[in-house]
């Protein structure tokens, strides 16, 4: 045994010994026959799958697949034969036959049995299965692992119509090109001292422009572990009594699940945001139900707060959609909610009725565990009331006026950094009458090269300019890892209707620009649809400019924009956001926009300028209104010494700064 070997072997063996003293947590069912376990779902569950596919939350994307005629997974393997391209083709390919597996089981037929069988035969007779490299040996991240799970369920799915020479040659295929590459890449992770490093295959080397040399360890602390080792450990389960290797496998996919459990905060919040919660919960989740079906040695309800996990998917949630579907919270890369059956698999573990409200409510359907999972008619009550308000253990802050599509919601992020993040320490999104009002970008580019990379940026969101730049940031030469880029908040009062905070940002800010003192950014909202930002910056030795940025949704072309003095509208067509500035330095709105390429996209913004001065205090009142041309409110501030006084209708608050966060008093 070599010395990698050997510390890859030990690392894993220790954290399974900690995580399997006994089989107390085993789950009630018990193991089956090594040579054919049930992985995904038992014969008896299958009235159940099938009366999913006829509900009313998961029909229409049911129709969708079943719309594809058998020929189109033939086609797509076609295509992929003639390109190579593993990273889109080859994904397609995957997919189709998720999808021609779920038609299967709900309406079987000859034909489409034949085309996964052909599909499943040129599958296994590729050389391999993913595009990445660690010097010349083949490790699997995304690619090898998507396609093992997938022949794993489509031998579950088929069963007897897979031949028995077919399954013998499919378990070494999942065996060689699945596992073992997945197995590579786990201890890579684990071990990054070790590996020889990290590259793409000469057909993709030029997908990315990256370099990879800390990829091992980077990849090894985010959602990325997660897909390795849930099909590890997937296709270990399988193969016990079919290939010696198993055993150890499968240790090690237990051990690297317990790590990746880890990236949990104790409150169930997970830092890369609720679309990589995602794609978390389908490459984790289907291993730990395999797992406890099968082997039942480790408690893995013990492991993460799933009940905590429950109330951040709500908190996250931001009303619908113009299309329909769940909006959410869509911090840094954040793009879409989380899949219905994963909640559905949490309320079995917890019995905890909100998962029952989050699969109907904050659920997108989109994966073949959907129809596995989903419990329609399970219990389901809404979030308590103590959610309205919420501060989870990344210091991000999301504050709403109640649960149903059109409340609405204020979101601010402060904190640290973390992988897929976004140069917004101190940004604010904000949605009410089913507008985006302060708009989070959707679709930043992942490449550096790209001009959407100005997206990920300072400037692309509601946040604070200093000098014209934003805070600290990645160059992109890695990807999109975490920057040094910190806040912290330092005050925060929750009163119901009523709440406010301050986030001190000068850490991210002072990386780049030394004469940075202090950026403190005050919150107070009060509900519906009052918000009162106090922004306080300081510099030493040189003055300097300050922007405060504020986008609207504009990714129909429909928003408008209006600057008169001090004052300026944010219009989208079912509501209206009304600004007021005021500072102690000649601050007033100008109208912007993020300075990108017309084929990137139209990001008008209004701009809050405060010319160059050592000291800035600028006061921005933002208060909506339902309509496209409704009229503003009567707002106003005022300044006597110090104290900042500020109307709204019928509230009041008074702002007194300190050289720490300032103090409120609502009137």
């Amino acid at each position: 045994m070599t010395r990698r070997e050997l510390l890859r072997w030990g690392g894993s063996s220790l954290l399974v010994a900690q995580l399997a003293p006994s089989r107390l947590w085993a789950a009630t069912t018990t193991a089956g026959d090594a040579t054919r376990r049930r992985l995904f779902f038992r014969p008896e569950d299958l009235p159940r799958i099938r009366a999913n596919a006829r509900t009313p939350l998961l029909s229409p994307l049911y129709q969708q697949w079943a719309a594809s005629a058998p020929t189109v997974l033939t086609a797509a393997f076609e295509k992929f034969e003639a390109s190579g391209d593993i990273i889109r083709d080859f994904a397609t390919v995957l997919f189709e036959m998720e999808h021609s597996l779920v038609v299967q089981i709900v309406e079987p037929s000859p034909a489409r049995q034949d085309s996964i069988i052909n599909a499943i035969e040129r599958l296994i007779a590729r050389p391999h299965w993913d595009y990445f490299r660690d010097g010349s040996e083949v490790i699997g991240i995304q690619r090898a692992s998507f396609a093992t799970v997938r022949l794993l369920f489509a031998r579950e799915v088929l069963g007897d119509a897979i031949s028995p020479d077919l399954d013998k040659a499919l378990l070494a295929a999942i065996a060689e090109k699945g596992c073992l590459p997945c197995y590579r890449t786990v201890q890579d992770m684990d071990h990054p001292e070790l590996a020889s490093g990290w590259d793409f295959d000469e057909q993709h080397a030029g997908f990315y422009d990256i370099s990879m040399a800390r990829w091992p360890m980077i990849l090894g602390a985010n959602n990325l572990r997660a897909a390795p080792t849930g099909a590890l450990g997937l296709g270990a389960i399988a193969l016990q009594g079919h290939d010696p290797r198993a055993d150890e496998w499968l240790a090690t996919a237990v051990g690297s699940t317990a790590r990746f459990l880890q990236l949990f905060t104790a409150d169930g919040s997970y830092f890369e945001g609720l679309s990589y919660l995602d794609y978390s919960l389908r490459t984790t989740l289907p291993f730990i139900e395999a797992h406890r079906r099968n082997i039942g040695d480790v408690n893995w309800l013990s492991q993460v707060n799933f009940d905590g996990m429950l109330d951040y998917v709500m908190t996250m949630q931001m009303g619908r959609t113009s299309a329909g579907d769940p909006d959410i919270v869509n911090f840094s890369d954040a793009r879409r909610s989380v899949f219905p059956g994963s909640m559905s698999l949490i309320g079995e573990y917890t019995k905890n009725p909100l998962a029952g409200y989050a699969a109907q409510h904050a659920g997108h359907p989109y994966f073949f565990y959907d129809f596995l999972w989903y419990r329609p008619d399970a219990p389901s009550a809404p979030p308590r009331p103590a959610l309205l308000n919420h501060r989870n253990d990344f210091n991000w802050i999301i504050c709403r006026s109640g649960w149903q599509p059109d409340d609405a919601v204020l979101a601010f992020k402060s904190g640290g950094p973390a992988n897929h993040e976004h140069a917004d320490r101190n940004h604010l999104t904000f949605k009410a009458h089913g507008e985006r009002l302060l708009n989070d970008h959707l679709g930043a580019a992942y490449d550096r090269r790209s001009d959407g990379w100005m997206m990920r940026l300072t400037r692309g969101h509601n946040a604070i300019l200093l000098d014209g730049k934003g805070h600290t940031y990645v160059d992109g030469v890695e990807g999109t890892n975490d920057s040094q880029a910190y806040a912290n908040i330092l005050s925060y009062e929750d009163h119901g209707d009523h709440v406010w905070w301050t986030s001190d940002a000068t850490p991210a800010y002072v990386i780049d620009n030394y004469h940075v003192n202090q950026v403190l950014r005050t919150v107070i909202y009060a509900k519906p649809g009052v918000i009162i930002i106090h922004d306080q910056i300081r510099f030493r030795y040189r003055a300097q400019t300050v922007d405060a940025r504020f986008f609207p949704d504009n990714v129909d072309g429909l928003a408008r924009l209006a600057v008169d003095g001090p004052r300026f509208t944010l219009s989208r067509p079912q509501a209206q956001l009304h600004g007021l500035v005021a500072s102690d330095s000649a601050a007033a709105p100008r109208r912007a926009k993020l300075e990108v390429k017309p084929e990137t996209g139209d990001f008008p913004c209004v701009e809050v300028h405060s010319p160059s001065a050592l000291s800035h205090q600028v006061i921005t009142v933002l208060t909506t209104t339902a309509g496209a041309n409704s009229p503003a409110p009567e707002f106003s501030v005022s300044q006597n010494d110090a104290q900042w006084k500020v109307t709204v209708g019928d509230f009041a608050a008074e702002i007194t700064p300190t050289s720490f966060a300032p103090t409120i008093r609502i009137i």
